[in-house]
């Protein structure tokens, strides 16, 4: 380090680095309302803590699953169902639909609500799916033989979902 740092601290002549220690027991900075990584260890926050959550903020989770096989067209007819509905009652709905994709919308369903209990502490039986969207994703281009010897052209698509619940009363 620089002398002209350490002079203040009566520490120029030792020349050992100066750790910096936050007055407060436990900082988590929040960038852009996304929680990181606490600065200081984790022995210093209490065991019985819950995750803090801003005043103003509502408690809830989202959850995304990129690259999926199979139509977005098809995932959105389902997502249309169980938009604004409650958590459980999207659960329910989901896994007894009968459509391929009702196992991927289940999945990150499930995910995005224990990352809502996990995260922010939100309780299950109050959540409400308050997003949720099917996005396109790249296009799998493959060929198929046709006749005279020519070929043809068999797109097969995939899609990015999104779920985000929050807690309702």
């Amino acid at each position: 380090m620089q002398s002209r740092l350490l002079r203040p601290a009566g520490l120029a002549s030792q020349r050992t680095a100066v750790a910096f220690r936050p007055a407060i027991p436990h900082v988590v900075p929040t960038i852009a309302s996304r929680r990181v990584a606490p600065i200081v260890s984790a022995a210093a926050v209490e065991e019985t803590s819950t995750p803090a959550v801003e005043p103003g903020l509502v408690k809830g989770g989202i959850a995304r699953q990129t690259f999926q096989r199979g139509s977005p067209h098809k995932v959105r007819r389902i997502l249309d169902v169980i938009r604004g509905r409650s958590y459980e009652e999207a659960l329910m709905l989901a896994e007894f639909m009968p459509y391929k994709a009702c196992e991927t919308i289940l999945k990150v369903l499930m995910s995005a609500g224990a990352n809502a209990k996990n995260n922010q502490g939100a309780l299950k039986s109050k959540l409400v799916v308050a997003e949720c969207y099917a996005d396109g994703g790249p296009q799998l281009k493959r060929a198929r033989p046709r006749a005279q010897g020519r070929s043809g052209k068999i797109l097969k698509p995939t899609f990015h979902l999104t779920i985000r619940v929050e807690e309702r009363d």
